[in-house]
């Protein structure tokens, strides 16, 4: 389907892709990957034709049509949201027209002679690609793809200038999938999409017929969309025939066998140098010297390994201790005008807790963020904070503080606690202002890369209660995985509104629903949720619910040529009893394990319906008990998994 041969392009003297030669398959999903400025967005632009290159040449079959979404798009303003939309029928509706035209004019042409031959000829030509291409009940095949990407039917008549930026990348990239190219190239489709509108692109994107490579930052995404990889790195590409997480696995054992031969081709290289060092002057070793001297010259020499630079981690300040209850509302009462969004709603918030605010767009995860957070004042009811809560609220326009007169490094260290001074730089590197990136001054930052240096500023701030709306937009997967691994070490209470499913699925705890003016409390994660409200199990753990104990092969003789003495044949059967005996002892121990987890499941399961019980903190006597009982059958239960796991080995 697409071919690239030989290609090559170079910014300011450095390779970005050289010589790569690469192959993409129809009706197949590939995802891009490789570190910030590896060359994915560079090679999408190629692919659409937005971009020549230096060298070689990218070869698509002859009309096959090429949809592009950039990470950023130009608004229009002044048609509505239906008609924008409709706008990606334009070739058919172009096509339509020219056969209506050739159409009047055969009916005015002679019906004989070189111009009606002409005139039909090009008739068939445009009559064949718009019936190889038409399609019908434009509208409906519209309005269902606004539905999908969050869009209401009351938004079908607005204008589009009246949406905000991430709103019209929505309508950009409904446009390019109503087009349905041959070669869909989408750069971050889901930097703007809540779950919902993920869950419709994941459902698509698996029905689609195109061609579709991507650029992603959300893991859970790469791995329910693509069925290939391509990493971007050192102006190569490298195929891997998998999801995302399997390509981590894959390339963790490709960058280890990697290592292994740069080690041994550098022994190799020092043992023949210092052979050539000692002997260099010594006539009679001169052609055994010029004989390595060729051997050095003729090695292709291996590059450093991918991998062996320093992990970049991060430390968030030790919270002070606060009280058992954070922040909390009590009959809270929001409206906007005549719109009530809450309605008398209470939300408590537990000390160390991790809660994710999750529910459709509009629902008012925001709202209750702000509430908590005291920036948006109640229209009735009473916001508390406990004692000695220091909370640290990131907006999704956090960026708007920030000092334009300042370096990135120089508003950093304006809030940083003497400390934490050692590890700025770090911290600034895991958020991509690495190098001479820090010394940008904010005012020539992107919009993105403010919203990082105002996450990378919130995070250095000793708090002991994050509240964080939409934290990972604009991180990439390396400072997504970063973020996650501090926020999970973080001793202290977090809360947060997030669409990357990855996060949700490792980070909370909780999951407090939010919608028709009401939030409901769910314990677990993202996971679990979606199980519970699908009217399933509330599976507690990962690992395998049952493992069957494995049986050790018998031992057997050595020298099948020569007949067994009675010694030998003795101790072969007695090494078969003492494997028997002790297969029989794993097998009774893995079922007394198997019969611990089932109790204890059924304690938790219990467990989790009291503590989920909407009354639960007026009528428990001892919430915090509770919570901490969960917490140690968790851990017991996940214990005796990984005893299970080693009986069966």
């Amino acid at each position: 389907m697409l071919t690239i041969a030989n290609l090559t392009k170079a910014f300011r003297g450095q390779r970005i892709l050289d010589g790569v030669n690469w192959f993409a398959p129809e009706r197949a999903c590939i995802g891009l990957t490789g570190m910030n400025g590896a060359g994915k967005s560079t090679l999408l632009r190629m692919i659409a034709g937005q971009m020549e290159p230096d060298g070689g040449e990218i070869v698509l079959p002859k009309g096959a049509s090429v949809g592009y979404l950039p990470q950023e798009v130009i608004g229009v303003s002044g048609r509505t949201v239906m008609t924008e939309a409709l706008d990606a029928f334009a070739d058919q509706h172009a096509l339509e027209d020219e056969c209506r035209r050739l159409e009047d004019a055969l009916a005015r042409a002679p019906t004989t002679g070189p111009e009606h031959d002409a005139l039909m000829t090009a008739y068939h030509d445009v009559r064949d690609r718009f019936d190889a291409s038409a399609r019908y009940d434009l509208e409906a095949e519209t309005e269902r793809v606004l539905n999908g990407l969050g869009f209401r039917t009351e938004d079908f008549t607005r204008d589009v200038g009246t949406f905000s930026g991430g709103w019209q990348m929505r309508i950009a990239l409904a446009k390019l999938l109503l087009r349905r190219p041959r070669v869909l190239l989408l750069d971050e489709p889901t930097n703007h999409l809540d779950l919902e509108a993920r869950t419709w692109l994941e459902e698509f994107l698996a029905s689609c017929e195109s061609l579709v490579i991507l650029v992603a930052h959300d893991r859970y995404f790469l791995d329910v969309c693509v069925d290939r990889i391509t990493e971007v790195s050192r102006g190569r590409l490298t195929d891997y025939t998998c999801n995302y997480t399997r390509y981590l696995e894959q390339r963790e054992e490709r960058r280890a066998q990697e290592a292994a031969a740069y080690a041994e081709q550098r022994e190799e290289i020092e043992r023949v140098e210092a052979f050539i060092r000692r002997f260099r002057y010594q006539a009679s070793k001169a052609t055994q010297v010029q004989s390595r001297v060729k051997q050095l010259e003729k090695m292709e020499r291996l590059a450093p390994p991918e991998g062996h630079e320093r992990r970049v981690t991060i430390r968030l300040p030790a919270p002070p201790r606060s009280g058992r209850i954070v922040v909390g509302v009590e009959g809270a009462v929001k409206r906007y005008g005549d719109v009530e969004v809450y309605g008398g709603v209470d939300v408590a918030i537990e000390r160390g807790t991790k809660v994710a605010l999750v529910g459709p767009n509009g629902a008012g995860k925001s709202t209750l963020l702000k509430m908590l957070a005291g920036v948006e004042a109640l229209t009735e009811g009473k916001r508390t904070a406990g004692h000695n809560v220091r909370l640290a609220y990131f907006a999704q326009d956090q960026s708007a503080v920030l000092d334009p007169t300042k370096t990135v490094l120089e508003e950093m260290m304006a809030v940083t606690p003497v400390e934490m001074v050692p590890r700025v730089r770090d911290l600034l590197g895991a958020f991509l202002f690495s190098g001479d990136a820090a010394d940008k001054p904010v005012r020539v930052l992107s919009g993105g890369e403010r919203n990082r240096l105002a996450l990378a500023k919130l995070l250095i701030e000793p708090a002991n209660c994050l509240l964080l709306d939409e934290p990972t937009n604009h991180l990439d997967l390396t400072a997504k995985e970063v973020l996650l691994e501090a926020l999970l070490a973080y001793e202290g209470t977090v809360v947060l509104v997030a669409h990357d499913r990855y996060i949700l699925d490792h980070l909370p705890g909780e999951i407090l629903e939010v919608g028709h003016g009401e939030a409901v409390r769910h314990l677990g994660n993202y996971e679990d949720y979606l199980t519970r409200k699908a009217g399933g199990v509330v599976v507690t753990t990962t690992r395998p619910r049952t493992l069957a104990p494995t049986t050790m092969p018998a031992a057997g003789a050595d020298g099948a040529d020569a007949a067994p003495t009675r010694e030998s044949e003795r101790a072969a059967r007695d090494a078969e009893r003492k494997a028997a005996r002790a297969a029989e002892k794993r097998a009774k121990e893995a079922a007394s394990v198997e019969s611990s987890i089932a109790t204890k499941e059924a304690e938790l399961a219990e467990l989790s319906q009291v503590m989920n019980d909407p009354d639960f903190y007026q009528t428990h006597p001892n919430p915090q008990a509770a919570f901490s009982t969960y917490a140690r059958l968790k851990r017991e239960v996940e214990g005796l998994y990984e005893k299970l796991e080693r009986l069966s080995a």
